[in-house]
């Protein structure tokens, strides 16, 4: 009996959480890749707050496949904050050599 009743505590519990976690909002991106054309001076990428109450500092820079910060890409803004239920465009410039 005393295992039932902490087996049902347990599931209670786990329901209640999870409920909690499905509710919370963020930070969501536009995309989840950036295709930068070769003419173009630079391209964006949006970014939204879902959540309701919480501010969040975005800081974002551009990394390549082994995980380094990229020098020929120039994220602005590089840091910033995300209000609730807010949206904001990072801006991506090509600072490298001509394509």
């Amino acid at each position: 009996m005393l295992n039932s009743i902490k087996l049902g505590f347990i599931v209670l519990l786990t329901l209640f959480t999870s409920l909690n976690v499905q509710a919370a909002g963020g930070i969501a991106l536009g995309a989840t890749r950036v295709i930068y054309p070769s003419a173009a001076k630079q391209t964006s990428l949006a970014i939204s707050n879902s959540d309701t109450q919480e501010r969040y500092l975005v800081n974002s820079w551009i990394e390549n496949s082994a995980g380094q910060k990229e020098k020929t890409f120039i994220v602005t803004p590089p840091l910033f904050v995300s209000e609730p239920k807010s949206e904001n465009t990072l801006r991506i410039i090509y600072a490298g050599q001509p394509l």
